[in-house]
Parts: structure tokens; C-alpha cells; sequence
């Protein structure tokens, strides 16, 4: 059934985001992980995997996203989340990752997406060093290990300084949600769970 599920969107959206054998980076112990790359920092992103169409249409809804957003999904993948946000009226969706391969394939659905509101803009490279200035809202679908994560969220925070904005982290199966629960800087706003199960937590920069 989630498979007929996830067939019928993708046909609906004019995308594709489920692995395919000609598309595959394939690594021995976890296909689709990929070969260490000399952009990152750690060597701890996480294999190929993307969340369900019925989950993050919840969590947009619960995101409420506006015209003055910027959604930055980091490790977008083939860009899923990034196209279904795109089809929100917000001034621009962000798409960070590291795998050369997987950027192509989300270039190329955010040019074939149906419905797009938004435009949509790929960043190849390592989210620790990539430019993340202009997000509002910062998606992550645990996409990489704690030490990735907490060098994604300095630069996150040095960012602020140059371009000071309210900014919202919403992190989806929330492994590591020590490693932010722990920073100063960060808020708690809301938490739930998906359709899955999986807890989904939302934090706000607090005020300077």
C-alpha cells in the first residue's frame, strides 16, 4: 500500500524520489550511504532515505509556512520535502547535500515538479560549511551523526550574527536531539509525533 501511496504522488508531483539500481551509490555495509567525500568535515552522514508523503505534509501543515520563509531542508536527497515545500507560496526552498549524485537527482525533480510556488535552489556540499544564511526554517531528517549535527548548528548560529532573523529547527526522528536540547541559543516550541510514530521537535533562536 505505501508503495502504491508513494507511486501515485510522485506521479501527481511529476518527481521521483525512490532509489532506483541506475541511480544507486552503493557502499558495501549500507547501500546508498555512498563513499566518504572530501567536502565533509565528519565522516558520519547517514545512508540514502527519505521520509513518507502522508508525514511531511503534517509537518508543513504544523510549520504554517509563510511568503517571508525560507525552507532549507539539510540532506535533501532527491529533494521529496524539498518539492512538497516548494509548493507552499514561501520566497525560496534550500536544498543542502553532500552526494554529488543525489543533487543531480533533486535538481532535476525540482525542475519537472508540478505546482511549484516557490523557487528552488540545490547546494552541493557539506552542511557544516555550506552558506545557510538566508533559512527560516532548517529540515532535518536525521541525515547525519552528532558531530555533523552540532557543527551544522554553530554554523546555523554564526549566521545569525551576519543576518539576524527569527529561525525555526525542526528535526524529524530525532536521534540526536540531545546534542540541540543542550544549546543556549535554542528554544524548545513544539513536539509530536508522525503518522509513523517518529517524534518531530521544532525549536526557536531565543531573542538576543
Amino acid at each position: 500500500m505505501s508503495q502504491l501511496w508513494t507511486r501515485y504522488n510522485e506521479s501527481l508531483l511529476g518527481i521521483r524520489t525512490e532509489p532506483e539500481p541506475a541511480d544507486a551509490i552503493r557502499d558495501p555495509v549500507e547501500p546508498w550511504k555512498g563513499e566518504f567525500s572530501a567536502k565533509a568535515k565528519n565522516p558520519d552522514n547517514f545512508r540514502y532515505s527519505t521520509v513518507g508523503y502522508h508525514h511531511v505534509r503534517k509537518i508543513l501543515r504544523e510549520l504554517s509556512l509563510g511568503p517571508d520563509d525560507v525552507f532549507c531542508d539539510v540532506g535533501c536527497g532527491m529533494g521529496r520535502v524539498l518539492c512538497l515545500a516548494a509548493r507552499y507560496p514561501v520566497r525560496k526552498c534550500v536544498g543542502v547535500e553532500l552526494t554529488d549524485r543525489l543533487c543531480t537527482i533533486a535538481r532535476r525533480n525540482a525542475t519537472s515538479l508540478r505546482g511549484r510556488r516557490a523557487p528552488v535552489e540545490i547546494i552541493g556540499g557539506d552542511a557544516p560549511r555550506a552558506d545557510l544564511s538566508e533559512g527560516t526554517v532548517y529540515f532535518l531528517f536525521n541525515p547525519f551523526g552528532p558531530e555533523t549535527l552540532q557543527d551544522t548548528l554553530e554554523n546555523i548560529r554564526v549566521s545569525l550574527g551576519a543576518n539576524p532573523r527569527s529561525i525555526r529547527i525542526v528535526y524529524y526522528h530525532a536521534k540526536y536531539r540531545a546534542a540541540v536540547d543542550n544549546l543556549p541559543w535554542l528554544a524548545p516550541l513544539q513536539e509530536f509525533r508522525s503518522f509513523g510514530g517518529h517524534p518531530v521537535v521544532i525549536w526557536g533562536n531565543r531573542a538576543a
